[in-house]
């Protein structure tokens, strides 16, 4: 039986194959064409994803209005499809606190402020 089965795929092999090259063969302008259209779009779509709105710059100076102080650190990072800066402030107003302020890298907006952690 395993002998049977071997042979019939052994013998279908040649003429799947050839199956999908003939397809594949009649379809490649039609897909090169709706390929060469589109990759503008997707192009301009990956580079705009590809970096930020906002400058570094910009995130920390929008940080600095939310928590008053001095930048230890700035890390940008892609979460969850937007990118979004990690400002660390150590604030000038008396508090022994470090604070994380996170900007949303396209919008500007704070999405939030947190107490930054001794360990870090």
């Amino acid at each position: 039986m395993h002998t049977f089965v071997m042979s019939l795929v052994l013998s279908l092999a040649p003429a799947c194959s050839h199956a999908a090259t003939s397809a594949n063969t009649s379809t490649a302008p039609a897909a090169t064409a709706s390929r060469d259209t589109a990759a503008p779009e997707a192009t301009a779509s990956r580079e705009a994803a590809a970096k930020p709105k906002l400058t570094a710059e910009a995130a920390q100076a929008t940080a600095l209005k939310q928590v008053p102080g001095t930048v230890l650190a700035s890390e940008l990072e892609r979460e969850h499809g937007r990118w979004i800066y990690s400002i660390e402030i150590q604030p000038t107003d008396g508090t022994q606190r470090r604070k994380e302020v996170e900007v949303d890298g396209d919008t500007g907006a704070v999405i939030a402020v947190e107490d930054e952690d001794r360990d870090d």
